[in-house]
């Protein structure tokens, strides 16, 4: 019994072995022939500062304690932290800076993403910055909210292979290891330079638990007053860095703008967001 056991695992190993030795070939040959673009136009911008003339801008000036002090809202409750971000973007009026490590392609996920368009529609300026570790296979949900007009999608950090899994994109990336495993875990929404949210929510079912096999406990900050400006600012240091690439200049899709609008649709589903009233005195 010992001895067919042992003739068993031989040839496993066997197997393993030349498995190993064709992944590492296939990583070498990937890593010589990925690189990122090299000639990239990134165009500067900076947050629009906080107005009266908005409604977050009226419920943040009514809501925040007097300069230089600034206000805040612990957010422990999963939907409620879906529910407020949600509200604040149906409610944006003039930008809306949107910086996640994730954001996950399920029920949440998506909805966030079709209010990140229509947003876009109805005019708001929409800067999307997001992590390329977990955007492998979002090329054309993400160029489709470019095809509205209004908003802008960079990626920081991105791998130089595109179009393969993730193990794959860190295989081909073995020459530039070191570079590809520093990935961005900020967290971040800010709503017509008024009214912030940051902590440690990702965008997907479980953070706000909307899963039905997983929940993740975490907590969240409605912040208000001078202290978003600050945020407005570390949001514009990351946007505008060398390592934020525009999405234009990595993703490919053979789809025209309107089919790409009408591709996103798609994709993004049709999910109507709950509506959170929010009151113009905290």
């Amino acid at each position: 019994m010992n001895r067919c056991s042992h003739e068993l695992r031989e040839p496993r190993r066997a197997v393993t072995a030349v498995i190993a030795r064709v992944m590492a070939l296939a990583a070498l040959l990937l890593s010589g022939c990925a690189s990122l673009p090299g000639d990239v136009e990134r165009v500067a911008s900076a947050a629009l500062p906080a107005s009266v003339q908005t409604t977050i801008g009226r419920v943040a000036a009514a809501s925040a304690p007097l300069p230089p002090a600034s206000g805040f809202r612990l957010m422990h409750s999963g939907p409620l932290a879906l529910d407020a971000r949600l509200e604040l973007i149906e409610r944006a009026e003039r930008s809306l800076d949107v910086q996640y490590y994730h954001i996950q392609n399920d029920a949440t996920g998506r909805r966030f993403m079709r209010g990140l368009r229509d947003a876009a529609v109805r005019g708001v300026r929409v800067r999307l910055l997001i992590d390329d570790l977990y955007t492998a296979g979002e090329d054309e949900l993400l160029l489709g909210l470019l095809a509205h007009g209004n908003a802008e999608v960079r990626l920081f950090n991105p791998f130089a292979a595109r179009g393969i899994g993730l193990i794959s994109r860190f295989a081909a990336s073995l020459h530039e290891f070191d570079r590809v495993q520093r990935r961005m875990h900020n967290k971040l929404f800010i709503a017509d330079g008024a009214l912030a949210i940051a902590g440690g929510r990702n965008i997907g079912d479980e953070y706000y638990w909307q899963s039905q096999t997983s929940v993740f406990f975490d907590l969240d900050v409605l912040l208000a007053g001078p202290v978003v400006d600050e945020m407005a600012g570390l949001f514009d240091r990351y946007w505008n860095s060398p390592h934020a690439y525009p999405a234009q200049a990595l993703l490919r899709s053979g789809l025209a703008p309107p089919a790409l609008r009408e591709r996103f649709v798609v994709l993004a589903g049709d999910a109507v967001a709950p509506r959170l009233a929010l009151p113009e005195v905290d």
